[in-house]
């Protein structure tokens, strides 16, 4: 099975859409998200991804996002977290690779091509220590490269803001009020608006979660019709994070608007159907990235 991702625009409204993911259909108004999974590749041929998280007391939230992005096909993931959970992590999924020396970041993040920051990143002096490497990093980059952020590394952010062209932001309703200075009561009032100026001021791409996920480039808005109520659940941003980050980097297209609209829907697609299957109370990550999986093992590859 192939899902083409069929966008449907407001007509009252100039550069809003709203899109859903479909099986394959003859739509003439969609885009195709083909996953360019040779068989003859090797666990480095899309570059490896790098997950930086896991302050003390969050070691979840690096590892959901980890596991996220191995199940949705990144091949080799390493995740950056403090040395205490780097003992234990690959208890949880022993596909993860670990590393934890702080020294050591300028040399390792430059054989990365796929950054994923932020998930379980509090307000402690490691966090910091990363927010301060990452400015530095990524404010020297000539070159374009796959970058999502999230959790903790936003409310830094909202403290010490910078734009970026090439990354992609997943805030939800309490991260975007912190990062425009409002009130979540703001956000909710008009999430839309919130969405562009979010993009305005800190570029990219903006995934502002919730209700009708919305997905805000420099040019449009893109509103998802998937998802439900059981996915305001610890971790389920995580989850998302890691597979946005699995999807841009096998995609490996200039444009990342496909693959990001693809990876969010397929995130809530999922959540709906385990929703029919067996309800939406108790409603977790973990079950989100095992049906994520099944659905991208649904479609054929060439």
């Amino acid at each position: 099975m192939k899902y083409q991702i069929f966008i449907k625009k407001d007509i009252s409204h100039e550069n809003i859409f709203s899109f859903t993911l479909t099986p394959e259909k003859k739509i003439s108004q969609n885009l195709f998200f083909d996953i360019p999974f040779d068989r003859n590749t090797y666990k480095k041929s899309f570059g490896k991804t790098l997950v930086i998280g896991g302050a003390s007391g969050y070691l979840g939230a690096a590892i959901i996002s980890g596991k996220s992005a191995l199940y949705s096909g990144s091949r080799y993931v390493e995740i950056m977290t403090t040395k205490p959970h780097s003992m234990v992590l690959s208890t949880h999924q022993p596909e993860l690779i670990t590393s934890y020396k702080i020294s050591d970041f300028q040399k390792k993040i430059i054989s990365y091509k796929n950054l994923l920051i932020g998930p379980g990143m509090s307000n402690d002096a490691w966090s910091k220590k990363i927010f301060t490497k990452i400015k530095k990093y990524l404010s020297s980059q000539p070159t374009k490269i796959n970058c999502v952020i999230d959790g903790g590394f936003l409310s830094m952010l909202s403290k010490d803001p910078y734009k970026y062209d090439d990354w992609i932001m997943t805030p939800h309703i309490g991260e975007a009020a912190q990062l425009l200075k409002k009130k979540s009561s703001d956000i909710e009032a008009d999430r839309s608006k919130a969405a562009k100026e979010l993009q305005e001021k800190y570029g990219g791409i903006i995934i502002l979660k919730g209700p009708k996920t919305i997905i805000q480039t420099k040019e449009n808005s893109y509103i998802c019709n998937h998802g439900n109520q059981g996915m305001g659940t610890a971790g389920m941003g995580d989850c998302l994070a890691g597979t946005v980050l699995s999807l841009i980097t096998l995609a490996n297209i200039g444009d990342r608007t496909p693959s990001v609209l693809f990876a969010t829907g397929i995130h809530s697609l999922a959540a709906d159907i385990i929703k029919k299957e067996t309800g939406d109370i108790g409603l977790l990550a973990s079950q989100v990235i095992i049906k994520i999986n099944k659905l991208l093992n649904e479609i054929k590859v060439k």
